[in-house]
């Protein structure tokens, strides 16, 4: 057992770092290309192995009793696999989603859902635990998803493009890798730097830097008519009698 152990943290560990490389080489490259598709493939099954491991070492954690790195293992596990297979289904799913691509994509954001509650529980009932501000904040996020878990599940992806819907959930397993590459990896060579509650910044800087970065992307697919601009609210003038 602890010789599997070893082997599958060693590959994981192993994997997880040349998918953090292969994570850059297909945002550089020429969207659809030869190069584009093969380096992207790549990057989905070192990804897909990572997430894989993950669940498994997440569970090890729960046998010799590790709970807040099982938790955290777990809700990566979950936020980092949702995206994976989404960025990669929207592409066969174009002109109109299947009946099983919404049920296999709702089925999984609940279970994130689910995941989200436990983490909070969790947190309430360990508020002594330096872990407990992250489990609330992860946890808060997966909340603050179900309206947009409920329009999609409702729409067939009337109104979105494709294209986005892709690179979004490509971008989003690059947060997820780059996050547990930080908190756990990196914890070693960071743990003199950041003291405190600096330590949480490994757990919540690539998130806030997604979000900056998708913004910024956004606005160079529109500019390059890639996307269509956002429609702007138009405020209702009131009526003089």
């Amino acid at each position: 057992m602890e010789s599997f152990t070893k082997i599958t943290t060693l590959s994981h560990v192993i994997v997880g770092f040349i998918s953090l490389i292969l994570f850059w080489l297909p945002v550089f490259t020429r969207k659809g290309g030869k190069l584009h598709r093969k380096i992207g493939n790549l990057y989905v099954y070192c990804m897909w192995f990572v997430v894989i491991t993950a669940a498994i070492l997440s569970v090890k954690n729960v046998i010799i009793q590790q709970y807040n790195a099982a938790i955290f293992l777990g809700f990566l596990t979950f936020i980092t696999g949702n995206p994976l297979w989404y960025g990669v289904a929207i592409l066969k799913n174009k002109k109109k989603v299947s009946p099983r691509f919404k049920q296999i994509h709702f089925s999984i954001n609940i279970a994130i859902i689910l995941f989200s509650i436990m983490m909070i529980t969790y947190a309430l009932f360990n508020l002594e635990n330096g872990a407990s501000i992250l489990m609330m904040f992860f946890g808060l996020l997966g909340i603050a998803s179900i309206p947009q878990i409920i329009r999609d599940y409702k729409t067939q992806m009337q109104g979105k493009s494709w294209f986005k819907e892709h690179y979004v959930g490509m971008v989003t397993t690059g947060t997820a890798a780059y996050t547990a590459f930080l908190a756990f990896g990196g914890r070693q060579y960071l743990d003199g730097i950041l003291t405190g509650y600096w330590q949480i910044l490994p757990w919540i800087l690539p998130t806030i830097l997604t979000f900056v970065g998708l913004a910024f992307a956004r606005r160079y697919y529109e500019k390059k008519g890639i996307l269509k601009p956002a429609k702007k609210k138009q405020e209702r003038v009131p009526q003089t009698a």
